[in-house]
């Protein structure tokens, strides 16, 4: 009955304008055909490479969002797909959290070895978090102080036979200077105090003298070879210096025996500080360790994505990479976290993925806000990523700048006219290092496989869409308008339904050979929550509101009334809007046009498939 009614005000107003001669061409009862989205494949153009649904294991280094959902995003936005173990068993439990199901507060390690067995004859590319592997977690990581590591050792000896015949990445952190806060009873007074104590500088090795005794035996004395004192008691003092020997034991342990086999390992240098303190020999140590099998940089929480996209580099051959920098500082320290400079940590994560900074031939644009000249700065870095949109320059945007409080690239981003899925990635999280981590596994592995894959698939396209709504929502709304944890419901949901409408009014890069655009499906953010009580831990879920191409009026499915309303709306005597003009827009350019109906007449004649636009 409704629908007849439509039908019949559709036809009365269309014999006002001339257009009853398009109602009679199709009949009063044309066919209610339904266009079928599924998992249609896109080809690509390019390469014949498709490593669609290739599986990756991944053992991530506990469960917080940035380690888990980022990284099923991440997966998803290139194609394959990642297998993870249970989640209780690389769970970790802070003191104010339920324990897992064995009683621990920790990750199972003989569990997840167990599991990485029973996977292994299904999957052939591995990352794996040694800190999850050999002891629980990245928290227990800086815990444990056993002596007795033969257990550790066995599971190191497992991993260098899954090496054997598989293709097997590894990432760890070098311990940080201090333990965790709400941690089997710490709390802030004692890591202030642990840090105080492990930033102070010790003496620097030389390369004849650099040792993993040498390195463990230098721990309690300053530059000048004097006791370093701490108001802590030396009980914690000495538990803290065992958790370090056991952690860079274990590193060297793996080392010695995988690195022939494994492809790649990752170390994070976790809460750092610029100069020479209890981490440098360590760090010294485990470079000259690994070579060129191995990146050590600042930085921890995009660790395992780091993983996940060297993968995909080897698969689909690597990139060029254009960086540009804006503010004048990147040849300074990024922030108090590092140890490097921040181009020195840029180049260090690009080649640890496989690819290289160039400024020839393919490449992938990268721009790079620093800590100098905030607002001209931040005004020319949004200026120039909008002239790469506007010439099919794919581009990821990274904010190092998290340290320095500033907010001029939120602002700038925030108010523009770039259209946060026109771009392929984006980053301010946390520290410089993880900023850049972030931002640059996930814009290189969806810039690969939208060049490189000869087959993209709707699914793909959902991955890109979550990965960088979260990316959006999460790391400027937190930075640029602030939240409350203790009262989710006070968040500012004004501020978040604005970033989340500039990313469902824009479009998409759908492909790179040859370069294509157009609609995505709508987002949905839901269940906002703070999982670890911070607020850069903060995660939400995110859902889709589909349409169907040609679905002008929204009913499920594509008719005549569609066609009209589309009509309509191109000779502007209807008005199209959200969902309805992003399933009247076929050809995705845009605009309503000419195409755009004669596009639904064909299919709705049974001549052309709406996908064939």
């Amino acid at each position: 009955m409704i629908k007849n009614r439509l039908t019949a005000a559709l036809t009365a107003f269309c014999l006002c304008f001339g257009l009853a001669a398009e109602i009679m061409n199709f009949g009063i009862f044309a066919k209610d055909e339904v266009f079928a989205k599924g998992e249609i494949l896109a080809k690509s153009g390019g390469s014949e490479m498709d490593y669609n649904g290739v599986k990756v294991a991944y053992v991530p280094i506990d469960n917080r969002p940035v380690n888990k959902e980022r990284a099923e995003y991440l997966a998803a936005s290139a194609g394959v797909e990642l297998i993870l173990p249970p989640e209780d068993l690389y769970r970790t439990a802070l003191d104010n959290m339920t324990p897992n199901e064995n009683g621990t507060t920790y990750g199972d390690r003989e569990a997840i070895v167990n599991w990485l067995k029973s996977i292994d004859s299904e999957c052939d590319y591995f990352v794996l978090s040694l800190d999850q592997l050999l002891s629980g977690g990245l928290v227990t990581s800086r815990w444990f102080s056993n002596s007795d590591l033969s257990f550790e050792y066995e599971i190191a000896d497992y991993i260098a036979s899954l090496s054997e015949n598989n293709t097997v990445v590894l990432f760890d952190t070098v311990m940080r200077l201090a333990s965790t806060v709400n941690y089997q009873g710490y709390q802030s007074v004692e890591y202030d105090r642990l840090r105080v104590y492990g930033a102070a500088a010790r003496q620097t090795l030389s390369p004849e003298n650099l040792s993993v005794q040498n390195i463990i035996d230098g721990y309690r004395y300053d530059e000048n070879g004097e006791v370093i004192q701490s108001s802590l008691p030396n009980e914690k003092i000495e538990k803290y210096l065992s958790s370090r020997e056991r952690k860079l034991k274990l590193i060297d342990y793996v080392l010695e025996n995988a690195l022939d086999n494994i492809d790649f390992c990752f170390i994070g240098v976790d809460d750092s500080s610029n100069g020479v303190n209890i981490q440098t020999n360590e760090i010294n140590y485990i470079r000259s360790k690994t070579g060129d099998k191995g990146a050590c940089f600042a930085a921890t929480d995009e660790l395992g994505l780091m993983g996940i996209t060297r993968v995909l580099s080897l698969l689909y051959g690597g990139t060029g990479v254009s960086v540009t920098y804006f503010g004048g500082a990147e040849d300074s320290m990024a922030d108090g976290f590092d140890f490097e400079t921040l181009r020195q940590n840029v180049n260090s994560h690009i080649s640890s993925l496989n690819c290289g900074v160039t400024n020839e031939g393919e490449t992938l644009s990268v721009l790079i806000f620093t800590n100098a000249n905030h607002s001209s700065a931040a005004a020319a870095l949004v200026a120039r990523a909008a002239s790469n949109i506007e010439n099919n320059i794919p581009t990821v945007i990274i904010d190092p700048t998290y340290g320095s409080g500033n907010k001029a690239l939120e602002r700038s981003l925030a108010n523009s006219g770039i259209s946060p899925t026109m771009l392929l990635a984006y980053s301010n999280w946390n520290t410089a290092g993880n900023a850049m981590g972030l931002a640059l596994s996930n814009g290189i592995a969806r810039y690969l496989y939208l060049k490189r894959s000869a087959n993209i698939t709707e699914e793909s396209h959902r991955g890109f869409l979550k990965a960088i709504t979260f990316s959006f929502l999460k790391d400027i709304s937190y930075k640029l308008y602030g939240f409350s944890i203790n009262n989710p419901s006070s968040m500012e949901f004004l501020s978040y339904g604005y970033l989340l409408e500039k990313i469902n009014s824009g479009k998409m890069i759908r492909s790179l050979s040859p370069y294509s655009d157009g609609y995505h499906e709508t987002a949905v953010c839901s269940n906002f929550r703070y999982p670890w009580n911070r607020t850069f831990e903060m995660t939400f879920d995110i859902s889709f509101k589909s349409f169907l191409p040609g679905d002008a009026d929204l009913d499920g499915k594509v008719s005549v009334s569609d066609y009209i309303l589309i009509k309509l709306a191109m000779l502007n005597l209807a008005n199209l809007d959200g969902e309805a003009k992003k399933a009247a827009d076929i050809n995705g350019d845009g605009k309503l046009s000419s195409l755009d109906y004669i596009a639904v007449r064909l299919h709705l004649l049974g001549i052309k498939p709406l996908g064939e636009v």
